[in-house]
């Protein structure tokens, strides 16, 4: 069941949260509750019976696979023993639907983030559930212009919006579109494509332009320019590929990656009053050389950004295998992160309200966002982004600040405006 992410999370949520809403992480909660029970209808009773009934035994299941695995580094550090951390996940399972894995990922064995548990948001609240609550009021949506990198950098362009510059597509059948002008078969500088739809790194490739006119990759392979265009061509067999251009980060932050471009995920959101705010930020960092991309899965590790002053806590991974390790200095080059200023922070802020104001239908956006130096640029927006990533570095959950009290105005907006006849359209006979 995708809009509760059962059998992984409690069903008593869905109950639980039809109460009373205080805050607005209590809006948030019973909204995705009621859009729930509103979209599936009877569809939903017997599957919800059946894991309120079964789920004590998934927790159990759950909760010995993370608990064995992690749970005696977390005493070390905590001094909570191991039947004291199965105790919590089983509360704020039962009470707030945070799986085991979810338990040590937003570290909820400290103190103070144990405290503030029913304000986290859950990954799958905004995903596929609240996200599509407000989507389903827009009469015209940019969500696809969003999803598609080509449209997306032609639509910033217009905007005025600094996106890296994206060259050309190249389709499955070998048909090349243009979306920028240039001599010659490529683009004559290094080079970065990677899937239209690609996500998490998948599939990516960096080839850097050499003094002979030819391209080579991160391992040192040479492909002359008709050579890396047919094998560009190949790969658009799969799916459709982008190319871009290759930046590389700021000076003064290249001590922070390993051949990277690193980037932060910066989240917005559209206020009360139809102004944008930047809300949280992380960035992003590899360890590893062999890879090109910057995500958790490649090697990534990422740090809490300060919205304020642009300034780096300590670095971690996603939490699931290294539990309470944080870093103050980069584990491969050493280079300090925690303290570390981001150069053009008030500028990144600025073109990033800049571009939400280009696609004024979205609440929230999480923006990937590069700092080079000449400034920031935009790489891309997302528009179902989670918060796992906030709430893992910062210590004050996603349901407490601005991102929340924007968003629960524009939900409670949501539910008093009817449904889109271009919703309606998009999901006839469904």
């Amino acid at each position: 069941m995708a809009y509760l992410r059962l059998p992984f999370c409690s069903p008593y949520k869905l109950f639980w949260s039809l109460g009373p809403a205080k805050t607005p992480a209590d809006i948030i909660h019973k909204s995705y509750a009621s859009y729930v029970w509103s979209m599936h209808g009877r569809k939903v009773w017997p599957r919800v019976a059946f894991y309120s009934v079964a789920w004590p035994a998934m927790f159990a299941y759950l909760s010995w696979k993370h608990t064995s695995r992690l749970g005696d580094r977390v005493r070390e550090v905590s001094g909570k023993g191991r039947m004291r951390q199965v105790w919590e996940q089983l509360v704020v399972a039962f009470c707030h639907s945070i799986s085991p894995k979810k338990y040590y990922v937003f570290e909820l064995f400290r103190p103070e983030r144990y405290a503030n548990a029913g304000a986290y948001i859950a990954r799958y609240e905004f995903k596929g559930g609240l996200h599509n609550l407000i989507e389903s009021r827009i009469e015209r949506s940019s969500r696809s212009i969003l999803n598609d990198k080509a449209a997306f950098f032609l639509h910033c362009e217009q905007a005025g919006v600094h996106s890296i510059p994206t060259y050309m597509l190249v389709h499955g059948d070998g048909r090349v579109e243009r979306l920028m002008e240039f001599a010659g078969d490529l683009p004559p500088v290094d080079i970065f494509f990677k899937p239209f739809k690609g996500r998490g790194g998948r599939g990516c490739e960096r080839w850097l332009r050499q003094t002979d006119g030819s391209y080579a990759d991160q391992h040192g392979n040479r492909k002359s320019v008709g050579e890396l265009l047919e094998h560009i061509t190949v790969q658009a067999k799969k799916e459709p590929i982008v190319v871009q251009e290759a930046l590389f980060g700021h000076s003064a932050l290249r001590d922070l990656a390993i051949n990277v471009l690193t980037t932060c995920r910066v989240m917005s959101v559209k206020n009360e009053t139809g102004g944008y705010e930047v809300t949280h930020a992380v960035f992003k960092s590899s360890t590893r050389s062999d890879s090109v991309v910057d995500n958790f899965h490649k090697g990534g590790i990422v740090s809490r950004v300060d919205v304020a002053t642009g300034e780096l806590g300590p670095a971690s991974d996603a939490g699931t295998k290294q539990p309470c390790v944080w870093f103050d200095t980069h584990p491969t080059t050493g280079a300090t992160i925690t303290g570390r200023q981001l150069p053009f922070w008030q500028e990144t802020k600025d073109l990033l309200c800049r571009g939400h104001a280009a696609f004024p239908d979205r609440v929230t956006i999480g923006w990937d966002v590069a700092i080079t130096d000449e400034g920031p640029v935009i790489v891309e927006g997302n528009v179902q982004s989670g918060c796992d990533m906030i709430q893992r570095t910062h210590d004050v959950p996603a349901g407490i600040g601005r991102l929340a009290e924007c968003y629960a105005h524009h939900v409670l907006a949501a539910q008093r405006t009817p449904v889109s006849h271009a919703w309606r359209q998009r999901y006839a006979g469904r």
